[in-house]
């Protein structure tokens, strides 16, 4: 192509420039919104009891899963650090998932303006490790609260059903 031929191709004003930058901006926002809406496939919302050292207490875990990368999101809980990731493996009968605790009675366990989640049972502050298992049939979970020799401080006991994502509350801030 002569010279004469490529200055029709390009645009001929700052105008023009912008407007086609604009453009291509759009077009990928608008591609981009379809993969983050669907970004979790599953919301479980579990209440149920933790125990540990022959004392119980109520408990809930509301999770957050995701099938293209098998993360699970810890969105409301008082036994599980809230806005944690977990890793979670599938199988045909079970989620499982392992949150291992950051620094053995670290500040994970406590909150200034809520308070300590694990008051009632001061032992737990040997935490290293938590192990959930979820049953895809029943909604079942179980979880066990391990030291870092894998001895049992406390068990977690809960009933989970899978619920839709508009029926979560909505964010305060």
């Amino acid at each position: 192509m002569s010279p004469i031929h490529l200055q029709y191709l390009r645009p001929r004003s700052t105008r023009a420039r912008l407007g086609a930058t604009l453009l291509a901006g759009t077009a990928l926002l608008l591609a981009a919104a379809p993969a983050a809406a669907a970004e979790f496939s599953l919301y479980l919302k579990c209440q149920g009891k933790a125990s540990a050292g022959g004392k119980t207490t109520p408990s809930h875990l509301d999770l957050a899963l995701r099938d293209n990368n098998q993360t699970a999101l810890i969105q409301r809980s008082n036994a599980l650090p809230v806005g944690e990731r977990l890793k979670y493996n599938v199988s045909p009968i079970t989620y499982s998932m392992t949150y291992r605790v950051p620094g053995t009675g670290s500040a994970v366990f406590y909150d200034w303006w809520r308070g300590s989640l694990f008051v009632w049972q001061p032992s737990l502050k040997r935490v290293s490790m938590v192990r959930v298992s979820i049953d895809r049939q029943t909604g079942n979970l179980s979880g066990e609260l391990l030291n870092a020799e894998d001895q049992q401080l406390g068990s977690l006991s809960m009933a989970c059903e899978a619920i839709e994502e508009d029926a979560l509350p909505a964010p305060k801030f």
